[in-house]
């Protein structure tokens, strides 16, 4: 019976090193993914607009304090975006995290970012519908629910979070209702499902929600959240002349660790007469 002790033994020592190995890839600085996407209608004259998008924070321990979520500010802002964009789950996602926590907390060092056309966001399944909306209106972060903003070159609309909806099919015709003609549309959401029912209106979407998969083993592959998700789970995707954007994100749901997925910042730079970039979620 030597052999079985030996074996639970190795397996409790790979279980910690895979453990050190997903500690460690979760809370690395974030990788930046750079996207160029060409938007039709864009206005003659107008320079290409530099879109950086922060997603999935998820602010609390052991793996995203407040002191890293401003380390992460920092180094957004020294990628001298035009726009920054957030694409929800600010708050929570462990097994511990019973309750919404302290927003207040989560969004102070977001008061950091700054960029040209200023911060907006769109809320995710994490963050709460009553105190989301109070709370970042005490900053300068402009959240977008079911409504569009002109923003130089492009019309910025956002969807809110899908969870409690009835009908979320329609929330983004709702968005971008009543917005200028002339000018390519973006649509910021947290899940990538609203992507199957946009408009012929909207260009461009922004989403996050999926991490990537967050643990991604090379025999096992990653936890599916269902066939669209995997079908979406990162990168950049041109369907029906639109194009989708899906961020692997920032922080850690469930359990804060990371394997083969690393934190990102993505860079998406959009204009006339750029070719599509990666096209699925696989490469980096």
């Amino acid at each position: 019976m030597i052999w079985i002790g030996r074996v639970a033994a190795a397996l409790v020592i790979l279980l910690v090193a895979l453990a050190a190995w997903g500690y460690g890839e979760a809370t690395r600085d974030p990788v930046v993914v750079q996207y160029r996407v060409t938007l039709a209608d864009w206005p003659a004259g107008a320079p290409p607009l530099r879109i950086v998008q922060l997603s999935d924070v998820h602010f609390g321990w052991p793996d995203m304090p407040a002191a890293r979520i401003a380390r992460i500010v920092a180094q957004a802002n020294a990628l001298h975006p035009d726009l920054i964009v957030i694409t929800g789950d600010l708050m929570g996602g462990k097994l511990w995290d019973r309750d919404v926590g302290n927003m207040d907390e989560a969004v102070r060092p977001l008061k950091g970012l700054h960029a040209r056309y200023g911060v907006f966001a769109a809320r995710g399944n994490h963050d709460g519908p009553y105190w989301t909306p109070i709370v970042l209106g005490r900053t300068a972060i402009h959240l977008l629910q079911d409504r569009w903003v002109e923003i130089g070159p492009v019309v910025l609309a956002g969807v809110d979070d899908i969870t409690g909806r009835r009908n979320p099919l329609t929330a983004p015709v709702r968005a971008i209702a009543g917005a200028p003609e002339g000018k390519p549309v973006i649509l910021l959401a947290h899940e990538p499902d609203f992507f199957q029912w946009l408009p012929r209106g909207v260009d461009l979407m922004i989403a996050g929600h999926t991490h990537g998969g967050q643990i991604v083993l090379p025999v096992c592959g990653w936890r599916s959240m269902g066939d669209y998700y995997d079908a979406h789970r990162r990168g950049l995707f041109a369907e029906h002349r639109q194009q989708l954007v899906v961020s692997s994100g920032l922080g850690t749901s469930v359990v804060p660790l990371r394997i083969g997925v690393p934190p990102e910042l993505a860079v998406i730079t959009v204009g006339p007469g750029y070719s599509v970039g990666r096209k699925s979620g696989t490469d980096r």
